[in-house]
C-alpha cells in the first residue's frame, strides 16, 4: 500500500479508524471478542469508542516457531499479549457484496497470528475480494484442557467467534456476508475440517480451502494419550488457585515441558489441537461423517506441496517420527478426498504444489512453501529458506498471481476440474 492515509470506517458494530491508499483498505487488529485467561471467548457486538486499527496487531504469546527452517523469523519483533482476539482486514475501496476470504493460520496451533506481514492478503483483495486473517489463542492458552481450570478447544472457540464478527461486520467493508470462504494451511486446514462439524460455525461459511490438512494423520489411541498426558501434567502447575496468576513466561515453560511429554507418549509432531468429543466438536469417528455432509452444501477445495515433509525431517529424526510423516499431510489428504468422492458421488478439486527453487536441494516443494504465492510479498517472505535463490522473487510475481488468481476463481463460485491441478513452472490461470 502507497502513501497510505487514515479514514475512519463505520463497522454495523462501531467504528474504526483504517488505512487507505486510494485503492486498498486495512484494518489492522479488529477485536472481534475478549476473553479472561482460560475462559470461553464473549462477543463484542458492538462499541462507541472509535477503535485504532493503523497498526501492527498482536500474537498469542507463543516460542519461537518451529517452521523457522523453511519460513524463516516471521513472528520476528511483533508484540505478543494474552489479549488477541482480533481479525485483520484488507479490502477494495470500491467494494460492494464482494466474495469474502478468511485465512486461518498454521504453526501447530503454538505459532503464528493473523496479522504477520507475511500473511498480509493485500495482493488477493486487489482481485476484488475482501480478505480476513483471524488471530486467536494458541498453546496452553487455547488447546490444552486443564482440570477444573480450562475446557478443551479455546482456540477453535475463538474461530468461531470470528466468523460471528465477520458475519455481522464484513458489510462495513463492502463484503457479502453470504459469500464468504475459509482458507487455512496445515493447523488452518484442520481448523476448517472441525468448523465444518460445528453447527453454529458452518452456518457462516459457503466454501472452504484446505492447504496441506493433517487431519487423520494421527491414530486415534495416539492423539487420546497425548492429550491425557498433557492435561494431566499442566494440572500439576495450573490449578483454580494459580491460574490468573501464572506468569505468561512460566506457561511457556509449561508449553515447552508439554510438547516433551507428548514426544514421549506417542510419535506425533502436532501435539497440540482439537480435542474431538470435547465441546464444540463430535466425537472422532463422527467427525469426517459430518465434514463430509457440510461439504454437500459447500464446495471444498484440497491439497498439499509435494514434499511436505521435507520441514519435519529438519525437526525431528526419530524412526517413529520419520514414519508418521510418510503419512501426514498427503496421505491424510488422498484418503480424505478418496472418502468424499465416494460419499459425494464426484471428486472434489485438488491441487498439488510442485515448485520449488532450483536451489533448494534438500527442502524441494517443503511444507509452507504455497503460502508466499498467496499471502504477503517478497519483502515479508526474502528471508525464508524455502525460497533461497534469484529465480523466487519473479515466481512469486508471476506464478503467485496465477495461484493467487486460481484460489479467487474458486471464492468467486468458479467451478474448478476434477483433475489435479498441478502448481509447478509451467502453471497458467487466469479468471
Amino acid at each position: 500500500m502507497d502513501s497510505p492515509h487514515k479514514v475512519v470506517v463505520q463497522l454495523p458494530g462501531g467504528p474504526i479508524t483504517a488505512l487507505a491508499d486510494g485503492n486498498l483498505v486495512r484494518a489492522r487488529g479488529v477485536k472481534y471478542a475478549r476473553a479472561a485467561r482460560f475462559s470461553e471467548p464473549e462477543p463484542i457486538s458492538s462499541w462507541t469508542e472509535v477503535q485504532d486499527c493503523t497498526g501492527p496487531a498482536s500474537l498469542c504469546p507463543q516460542l519461537p516457531s518451529r517452521l523457522g527452517v523453511v519460513n524463516g523469523d516471521l513472528e520476528k519483533g511483533r508484540a505478543q499479549d494474552e489479549d488477541c482476539l482480533h481479525v485483520s482486514v484488507v479490502a477494495p475501496a470500491s467494494a460492494h457484496n464482494a466474495p469474502v476470504m478468511v485465512f486461518l493460520h498454521g504453526g501447530a496451533y503454538v505459532s503464528g497470528g493473523g496479522d504477520l506481514d507475511a500473511y498480509c492478503p493485500h495482493l488477493l483483495a486487489k482481485k476484488g475480494v475482501v480478505a480476513v486473517t483471524v488471530t486467536h489463542r494458541l498453546g496452553v492458552l487455547g488447546y490444552v484442557p486443564i482440570p477444573n481450570v480450562a475446557p478443551a478447544n479455546l482456540g477453535l472457540m475463538d474461530q468461531v467467534a470470528a466468523l460471528k464478527w465477520i458475519n455481522r461486520n464484513i458489510s462495513g467493508f463492502g463484503g457479502d456476508a453470504g459469500n464468504v470462504t475459509l482458507f487455512g494451511q496445515s493447523a488452518g486446514a484442520e481448523a476448517i475440517f472441525c468448523l465444518s462439524t460445528i453447527d453454529d460455525a458452518k452456518i457462516l461459511f459457503h466454501r472452504g480451502i484446505l492447504q496441506s490438512p493433517p487431519q487423520g494423520s494421527v491414530e486415534d489411541e495416539d492423539m487420546d494419550k497425548v492429550v491425557a498426558a498433557m492435561s494431566q501434567h499442566s494440572s500439576l502447575q495450573i490449578n483454580p488457585d494459580t491460574a490468573s496468576t501464572i506468569s505468561i513466561l512460566a506457561i511457556l515453560d509449561l508449553q515447552k515441558e508439554l510438547l516433551g511429554i507428548a514426544r514421549a507418549a506417542a510419535p506425533v509432531l502436532i501435539a497440540f489441537g482439537p480435542v474431538y468429543g470435547q465441546y464444540p466438536l463430535p466425537p472422532r469417528d463422527q467427525a469426517i461423517t459430518s465434514f463430509i455432509s457440510a461439504a454437500k452444501q459447500r464446495p471444498m477445495f484440497l491439497g498439499y506441496t509435494s514434499d511436505e515433509a521435507s520441514a519435519f525431517t529438519q525437526i525431528d529424526t526419530r524412526e517413529e517420527a520419520l514414519e508418521y510423516l510418510s503419512n501426514l499431510f498427503k496421505g491424510s489428504t488422498d484418503r480424505l478426498v478418496q472418502r468424499m468422492t465416494a460419499e459425494l458421488g464426484e471428486r472434489p478439486p485438488t491441487y498439488e504444489m510442485a515448485w520449488y527453487p532450483s536451489e533448494s536441494d534438500k527442502l524441494k516443494a517443503t511444507h509452507c512453501i504455497d503460502l508466499p504465492f498467496l499471502l504477503g510479498d517478497w519483502s515479508a517472505w526474502k528471508d525464508a529458506p524455502s525460497l533461497r535463490g534469484a529465480a523466487s522473487q519473479e515466481a512469486l510475481e508471476t506464478l503467485g498471481d496465477a495461484v493467487k488468481s486460481l484460489w479467487v476463481a474458486f471464492a468467486k463460485g468458479e467451478k474448478l476440474a476434477s483433475e489435479k491441478i498441478v502448481i509447478n513452472n509451467d502453471f497458467q490461470f487466469s479468471a
